[in-house]
């Protein structure tokens, strides 16, 4: 095999790498205590911008358009790596978004987190607290608010929605864990464990054990690559089995390595280790050190092939025997439950944007927050759009505008959207 497009593939990856109402969230602290800082900018659409603090390690900022339509959105960011700072930098490449919001009149509210990884009951937390701290700017009460977010804040946007219903007004989430917490751990965890059985001794350490420092993206590609080429199969097995169903972008041939089917599939498997290798040891601490991998009762079972290669069925019944295996204790899958497993019974409307192929936070999402609506009487509530797209939260601005523009309307009219 050639690979001769390969540095296409590494570039693409890592652009998309660069979520009743009585609140037991803290407090909102009042600006001028936080030692908050006030700007006015001398451009754009925003009459000031507030930065401060919100608790250890938390920062805020919130933006007030010079004209406000007396509404405001509530963004919950991206799941951010454990170990990088934490900052209000602009890690989902939403600035864009915000100024284009901005301008039709939308104050706008969000924070760093007080941490990274898998900080989704921090990510609530936070994100809940800025209604206190925007509310104090506004020079009104607003009429409508909406909660927003990305991937990992998308899942956070989500449960505000699900607990605080009379404090927000519609929830829009953008290649969103939708489908909660468990499914996105067992999903990633499955993707690893398959792939040490088809390539051992590829990556360092297991599932739930990887010593540090983690490989990076182009280290994990590079050996990913190599296995690849010494058998294919066990990528087509991987992705043609229903518990990893590895997205890829349907052009070409997945079996000519310069095209686009080919360069997307890889990379969905390189995503999903990746993440796994710098996110597994945040999660285990989490979860007091238990694993939060569990798939002592999974059979792994062939989906439809990704590829007509003989035995491929017979491979991937193989690797029941042959895959390692992992025990969650309870109290491990109670904390990824909590954190978060989304209810369904969604009262407010809920607007959910995904990519077809997300190589991160698979498209399954969508089916399994649509199952739990349905079982909840919260169907309703809820429209889903998917993209014929491949990557992670690489939306343009213009889709997020009108995705959020959507929710607005339905919202404000009460009509739910044909589409």
């Amino acid at each position: 095999m050639r690979y001769a497009t390969i540095p296409f593939l590494a570039g693409t990856i890592l652009a998309a790498v660069s979520c009743t109402d009585r609140s037991p969230i803290a407090p909102s602290i009042d600006p001028t205590a936080a030692n908050a800082k006030v700007t006015t900018p001398g451009t754009g659409p925003w009459a000031k911008v507030v930065e401060g603090e919100t608790g250890p390690g938390s920062q805020y900022a919130l933006y007030i358009p010079t004209q406000w339509n007396h509404e405001v959105i509530y963004y919950a960011h991206g799941i951010r790596p454990p170990n990088d700072p934490i900052t209000l930098n602009d890690q989902d490449n939403f600035f864009e978004v915000r100024d284009a919001l901005g301008a039709q009149g939308y104050a706008f509210a969000y924070s760093s987190f007080s941490e990274n990884g898998l900080s989704v009951k921090d990510g609530a937390q936070r994100t809940h607290q800025l209604r206190g701290l925007v509310n104090s700017q506004l020079p009104d009460k607003a009429q409508r608010n909406y909660a927003v977010g990305y991937s990992l804040g998308g899942l956070v946007a989500l449960e505000l929605g699900e607990r605080y219903p009379s404090q927000y007004d519609g929830v829009l989430t953008m290649c969103g864990m939708v489908g909660g917490t468990p499914p996105e751990m067992q999903y990633i965890g499955d993707v690893r464990a398959l792939f040490d059985f088809y390539y051992p001794g590829v990556m360092p350490g297991d599932v739930i054990s990887v010593p540090g420092p983690a490989l990076t993206i182009p280290e994990i590609q590079s050996r990913v690559i190599a296995a690849i080429m010494a058998n294919p199969a066990g990528l087509y097995a991987i992705a043609s089995t229903v518990q990893t169903p590895l997205a890829f972008a349907p052009v070409g041939s997945l079996t000519n390595p310069g095209s686009t089917a080919f360069q997307t599939l890889v990379g969905s498997l390189v995503y999903a280790l990746y993440y796994q290798a710098i996110g597994t040891a945040d999660v285990v601490d989490r979860t007091h050190g238990h694993s939060p991998y569990d798939n002592r009762t999974v059979t792994y079972t062939i989906g439809t092939p990704v590829i007509a290669l003989p035995g491929l069925a017979q491979l991937v019944a193989a690797s029941n025997a042959g895959v390692a295996r992992y025990d969650s204790p309870p109290d491990a899958q109670n904390y990824l439950e909590r954190n978060y497993t989304p209810t369904g019974n969604l009262t407010i409307p809920v607007v959910s944007v995904h990519n077809l192929w997300d190589p991160l936070v698979p498209f399954f999402h969508e089916g399994v927050l649509n199952g739990a609506a349905s079982a909840a009487g919260g169907s309703a509530n809820l429209l889903q759009r998917a993209i014929p797209n491949w990557g992670h939260c690489n939306f343009s601005t213009p889709l997020v505008v009108s995705s959020l523009t959507s929710l607005a309307e339905w919202v404000r009219s009460g009509t739910k959207p044909t589409s």
